[in-house]
């Protein structure tokens, strides 16, 4: 790595609520929580260096979808970086952000995205999109059988049971009914027994729920313009890694560590963690509560894994312990996940979980706060942990 020539921290940052209406456009989307969150943190259009926005290509197909994203938020002739990175795109777009203004290069960065998941056959894209169709589809490995077969080996391997899927899920679902923004609010808690059952639906209860269209944004700032902004800015840091997608391309891998890969393990997100923390500067110790993008209840007990929080194949005895819950020491997935809060895709699914350690260590999470939370780690992957993120975010004041 480069040498980092300051430190990056973050002042503001927003995410619409779900189901935001059919009609609304593309542009309508990114403009909303462009222009919301320069209002939130009291900054001008032309405070504004760059913008690094994650789209999903669904909501908008063309060749030149920087101008068009530019044109949008009205910030002509400033640069739009366009990125799509499946659902860790919003954390290479925070990524982007974060080495713009790390490098001196800029002083006020926008991380942002948007994405659409109803105006669209889903189970459609998620069989055909992101993979490797020349081999993995070929061979009927689409997105959600590959997800189906290393959720059954994790909880094969290591024994999980259902009732540790199920706690997942019901406190997941908890933390959603005290989070206006979550897809779940306002809804009737679930029936943990039910949850904890072998049965079709209690499976797809234990999975992600959809938030339709939805977008988000979060401002950056180099540490020695950031308290111009803000009296409560926090630390940020960010990192990723890759390994190869699917399942198909372990058979014979030509990379020599790849080759005894495990598909219980997510060696991207042990790689991205170790250098978020080494940036950062901090240890899991430190850590006071982490969000992690879980598409299954069993893929965010790989995740806290991953990360450290837990040793690797004893998340269950963490999560059946109570370790999810609010006076933990290390509470999990706050913000609702995937379960409760809802899959927000290229939209929202790593800045969903950056913006909640932030509302944390500002003290703006209401009822589900955190007491006395300075360090906030979060996590998201693209096609099934062929990309994966880490995102460290630390009291500032």
């Amino acid at each position: 790595m480069g040498k980092i020539l300051r430190r990056v921290m973050m002042v503001g940052g927003t995410i619409t609520p779900p189901n935001i209406p059919m009609e609304w456009t593309w542009r309508q989307m990114a403009a909303e929580v462009f222009w919301n969150v320069l209002k939130e943190a009291n900054i001008t259009i032309k405070d504004v260096d760059l913008v690094a926005c994650n789209y999903n290509d669904r909501a908008i197909a063309d060749s030149s979808p920087g101008a068009q994203i530019a044109d949008a938020l009205g910030i002509l002739p400033k640069p739009v970086v366009p990125i799509t990175n499946a659902c860790a795109g919003n954390g290479i777009a925070s990524y982007v952000a974060w080495n713009a203004i790390a490098s001196g290069r800029c002083d006020v960065v926008v991380s942002m995205g948007f994405a659409r998941s109803d105006n669209y056959d889903a189970m459609e894209a998620m069989n055909t999109q992101g993979n490797y169709v020349d081999f993995d589809y070929l061979m009927g490995m689409t997105h959600i059988n590959y997800g189906t077969i290393r959720d059954a080996y994790y909880r094969r391997k290591y024994d999980v049971p259902l009732e540790a899927a199920g706690t997942w899920a019901y406190q997941c679902n908890w933390y959603a009914r005290r989070n206006p923004l979550a897809a779940n609010y306002g809804k009737p808690m679930p029936v943990f027994e039910e949850l904890c059952a072998d049965t079709p639906d209690a499976d797809r209860d234990r999975q992600a729920t959809n938030r339709g269209g939805v977008a988000s944004a979060m401002i950056f700032a180099g540490e020695d313009v950031a308290r111009n902004y803000t009296d409560k800015p926090v630390f940020f840091d960010v990192a990723y890694a890759f390994r190869p997608p699917y399942i198909g391309n372990f058979f014979n891998y030509p990379v020599e560590s790849m080759k005894d890969y495990d598909l219980a393990e997510l060696p991207g997100l042990m790689t991205a963690a170790r250098e978020a923390y080494a940036v950062a500067g901090i240890t899991r110790e430190a850590i006071d509560i982490v969000q992690v993008h879980d598409l299954t209840a069993y893929e965010g007990m790989m995740a806290i894994e991953a990360m450290g929080i837990c040793e690797v194949g004893k998340s269950k005895d963490y999560v059946l312990s109570g370790g999810m819950g609010l006076d933990s020491k290390c509470p999990i997935n706050t913000y609702g996940g995937g379960p409760a809060f809802g899959h927000g895709s290229a939209g929202s699914d790593f800045q969903a979980g950056v913006l909640e350690n932030y509302w944390q260590i500002t003290g703006q999470a209401g009822e589900r706060q955190v007491k006395d939370a300075r360090v906030g780690v979060n996590s998201s992957y693209g096609t099934h942990h062929s990309l994966d993120v880490i995102g460290v975010v630390q009291k500032g004041w």
